[in-house]
């Protein structure tokens, strides 16, 4: 589904313009308008009420505006994300953005090559990762100088090589017994 289409709009309009075309598309599709019509058309009156309410959530937020932009282009140009029936429409028409009103709740797993996009690679994760990495080798350098300091407090004057000979002497010395 084209977002754009659903409300009648071209890809450049403006959020004025789509505020607006979506006022007048929700008056005349809302289900409470159409709650004494017969079942048919009550249940297409619903379904396009929907179909426009995803499409002005997803223009109206920039962020998911210009992904929906960039995925829009990616699959005229790669139509290995949809599987077109014999209508032309698309099979899963939902964009992904919570609740598809055909299937139910979004799995994350169901696309196929990637059209769910969970921010594996976003800045934010690199600095994450980057944090816990610094937690993990700054801890391994504690633990490490904390484990020279404990020997040299408990052993004065003896090194840790010197030490493990001596206990090698031990044995030594108990095994000839």
């Amino acid at each position: 589904m084209d977002h754009y289409k659903a409300l009648g709009l071209s890809r450049s309009a403006s959020k004025e313009e789509i505020k607006q075309a979506f006022r007048k598309l929700a008056m005349q599709y809302h289900p409470d308008k159409h709650s004494h019509s017969p079942k048919p058309v009550r249940d297409n009156a619903t379904l396009r009420f929907k179909l426009v309410s995803e499409a002005y959530e997803v223009l109206i937020d920039d962020r998911k505006r210009a992904d929906y932009n960039l995925r829009s282009y990616n699959n005229n140009n790669n139509n290995y994300n949809y599987n077109n029936n014999n209508n032309g429409r698309r099979s899963n028409p939902s964009y992904g953005y919570g609740y598809d009103y055909r299937s139910g709740p979004k799995s994350r797993y169901s696309f196929y090559r990637g059209y769910y996009y969970d921010g594996f690679l976003t800045p934010r994760s690199i600095l994450l990762n980057l944090a816990f990495t610094g937690v993990v080798l700054g801890g391994i350098v504690i633990i490490e100088s904390s484990r020279d300091a404990l020997w040299k407090l408990q052993n004065p004057g003896k090194s840790f090589e010197d030490a493990v000979g001596s206990i090698e002497k031990a044995k030594a010395a108990k095994d000839k017994v």
